[in-house]
């Protein structure tokens, strides 16, 4: 019995160092910062492998063979591709779909993004998919400008947006770990092109994904006109990104956010809004943004006030229905307490004047003529009086003249 116990333990310990010996082997030449090779191109490249920061990856147990299966001696032949998949089949399958393994052989590897023989786990704040780390891995490739010109990206430095964006800040900044990264958009391992009904950020699903964060604001956009329209399959629709931006969302607070008070009537809503073709496509009434800018609103708000009514203070942000819904801000039944917002004590009568006011309405021709009366009696009262003084000036002019004369 106790020599069949040492076998065990002699063949235990033979085995370990079986398994053990391949691994430091290999360092005894890959752990040399010298250590070169030259590719098919005359290229020459590094064969160094950390032992520290091997045995210290989530990989670390591993030894060289486990990856590197193809190697049987030493010293051995080149190392083909590491098959990632051989272990991560459910992460290779998704990959195989993405847009990185469709690149032609230029798209982003796993090395590319989860590094080589210093892979981290994710939660690791050293990982280069470390939340933190994320935006600055992608850029690595999104970033540079010979990738962005030759595959045509409409972004050339989502980095240096996404690090002034309202997520990048809350992320980076305030280490608020809930903020959207590349991946809570883009997707991780099944990144798939904007065009494709597949993606997270095709135009139609955008919603879906925003609304993983913001769900109550997700509820009322698919419930409004907008949302619906989406629903229906209408592209001219605005979605989350049309109106908040892409990678430089920021806070309404912000001057620069495309959805500030200052900005939100003048430059976002009219894109669409003051559109010869969108208004005719859709039959939209085409004088809503000429007459909102020349209202009291439109031009207390040219003139830089913040509490000015602008477009979403009346027909609100996510949740804009047409007027004749009677949940809609704007309809008839709720006008006194929409504009009672800003208003106090704010009546029935009060609320039915338009602040969309043409000329072909009833109110409007009323205004029109005050207008045009008010508009002849300046010129009327002005011209009096520029003829009056002109008249009196020659008038002591010649008598000024006349007294000169006689002198």
């Amino acid at each position: 019995m106790l020599l069949e116990k040492r076998l065990f333990f002699i063949c235990m310990t033979a085995l370990l160092l079986h398994v053990a010996l391949p691994a430091q082997e290999c360092m005894e030449c890959h752990d040399d910062q010298d250590l070169t090779a030259v590719d098919e191109k005359g290229v020459e490249f590094s064969l160094y492998v950390s032992s520290e920061k091997f045995s210290s990856s989530i990989h670390g147990d591993f030894d060289c063979v486990d990856c590197h299966a193809d190697i049987d001696e030493i010293p051995h032949q080149e190392a083909a591709v590491v098959e990632c998949a051989s272990c991560h089949d459910e992460a290779a399958t998704v990959y195989a779909a993405s847009i990185h393994a469709k690149g032609n052989g230029e798209g982003a590897t796993c090395v590319d993004c989860h590094g080589k023989h210093d892979i981290l786990s994710n939660s690791d704040p050293a990982s280069k998919m470390f939340l933190l780390n994320q935006a600055e891995t992608c850029a690595v490739c999104h970033s540079r400008a010979g990738l962005t010109d030759e595959y045509g990206f409409t972004v050339k430095d989502p980095l240096a947006a996404y690090k002034q964006s309202v997520h990048g800040l809350a992320l980076l900044s305030e280490k608020n770990f809930d903020a959207a990264t590349c991946v809570s958009c883009h997707g991780g391992h099944d990144i798939r092109p904007l065009g494709d009904p597949e993606s997270p950020i095709y135009w139609q699903n955008i919603m879906e994904t925003c609304g993983g964060c913001h769900g109550e604001m997700y509820e009322q956009y698919a419930e409004s006109v907008h949302g619906r329209a989406v629903k229906k399959g209408v592209r001219d629709a605005p979605v989350c990104n049309d109106c908040h931006g892409e990678h430089s969302v920021h806070s309404t607070k912000d001057p620069n956010s495309s959805v500030h008070p200052l900005r939100v009537s003048a430059q976002t809503c009219e894109r669409c809004h003051n559109s010869e073709l969108m208004n005719a496509r859709y039959s939209i009434a085409s004088d809503r943004v000429a007459t909102f800018e020349n209202s009291y609103h439109g031009l207390a708000i040219k003139g830089g006030s913040l509490a000015a009514a602008n477009c979403a203070s009346c027909h609100g942000v996510h949740n804009i229905l047409p007027s004749s819904d009677p949940a809609s801000l704007i309809h008839p039944a709720n006008l006194q307490n929409t504009c009672g917002k800003c208003h106090e004590n704010m009546t029935e009568n009060l609320v039915k004047g338009s602040v969309h006011l043409t000329s072909n309405s009833t109110p409007g021709i009323v205004v029109l003529w005050v207008k045009n009366i008010y508009l002849s009696l300046i010129v009327i009262v002005i011209g009096f009086m520029f003829l009056h003084n002109t008249a009196d000036f020659i008038r002591k002019s010649r008598r000024k003249i006349s007294e000169r004369s006689r002198a």
